[in-house]
């Protein structure tokens, strides 16, 4: 399935009792990726926020600015929190589609992803999500009929960072196991099996991603995972404790938007338009 263009309408032809089982598909299949490009898109919106709350751009926690330009982070919060702001309005006010999301690929880019370069990639897990939020967006941009032959780039681009990510997160479970355990709400019983649980699941889900048979298995699971996070976790702690946790509930909400997505777009029994 690709998913592409404004309103639904079907592509194919159905015959006799195939009918009913193709269209409940199509339906599920568009109402998954509209669901996964809101998350996606609403994510990007509170990140966009939280930039305007700290006066510093700080999605994906970025390295910070060399002390000389430090009196430049609260303009570059509040233009990038308002450029990201109107791309996703734009969207969803259906104009200038394409500029909106190449808007929202460039500033995570210029503002994110080269300040963790600049910091040779050690903090990788960081790094890795301005990749995928940027993969967000292109993935987006290719349901655009001007950028549909980008497509199986841009879904493999999400693939290969997701895997990366994932893989590398899950590791970090068995690394800092101390710490991970002590993010787990208190009301979920055996918080260190738990955290090796979330670890293993991440490792599965990346090597998931990467094999064909497992790919719409891996990024459905995956989506339901961190979507479970962005509820028992995310936005419990940013209520409680404020300040950054603010950025987890975002990036959340976008890479379990992101999965959802691959998941629909992954599906090769119909081919749908989505709005």
């Amino acid at each position: 399935m690709h998913c592409y263009g404004l309103y639904p309408t079907m592509r194919y032809f159905i015959v006799s009792g195939e009918t009913i089982t193709l269209y409940g598909n199509f339906i599920i299949m568009t109402t998954l990726y509209k669901t996964g490009r809101l998350m996606y898109l609403l994510g990007i919106a509170e990140l966009a926020v939280y930039n305007f709350a700290k006066g510093d751009f700080a999605m994906t926690r970025p390295r910070p600015l060399p002390e000389i330009l430090q009196g430049i982070n609260p303009a570059m919060a509040y233009v990038s929190g308002a450029l990201l702001l109107i791309s996703v309005l734009a969207f969803y006010l259906n104009r200038y589609r394409a500029a909106a999301l190449l808007t929202i690929a460039n500033v995570i880019f210029w503002l994110a992803t080269t300040r963790h370069i600049y910091n040779l990639w050690r903090d990788h897990i960081n790094g890795f999500k301005t990749l995928w939020l940027i993969g967000g967006a292109l993935l987006i941009l290719t349901s655009l009929d001007a950028y549909q032959k980008y497509f199986k780039k841009a879904l493999w681009f999400n693939l290969i960072i997701l895997f990366l990510f994932f893989v590398d997160c899950g590791i970090a479970h068995f690394q800092y196991i101390d710490f991970v355990q002590s993010l787990i709400p208190t009301l979920i019983p055996f918080p260190y099996f738990f955290g090796y649980f979330a670890g293993v699941c991440l490792v599965l889900g990346g090597l998931g991603l990467l094999i064909p048979p497992t790919q719409k298995l891996a990024a459905l699971l995956s989506g339901i995972q961190i979507a479970g996070w962005f509820i028992l976790l995310h936005v419990p702690r940013a209520l409680t404790m404020g300040g950054d946790e603010w950025i987890g509930v975002g990036e959340s909400l976008a890479v379990s938007g992101i999965c959802f997505m691959i998941y629909s777009e992954l599906n090769d029994k119909v081919t749908i338009t989505s709005a």
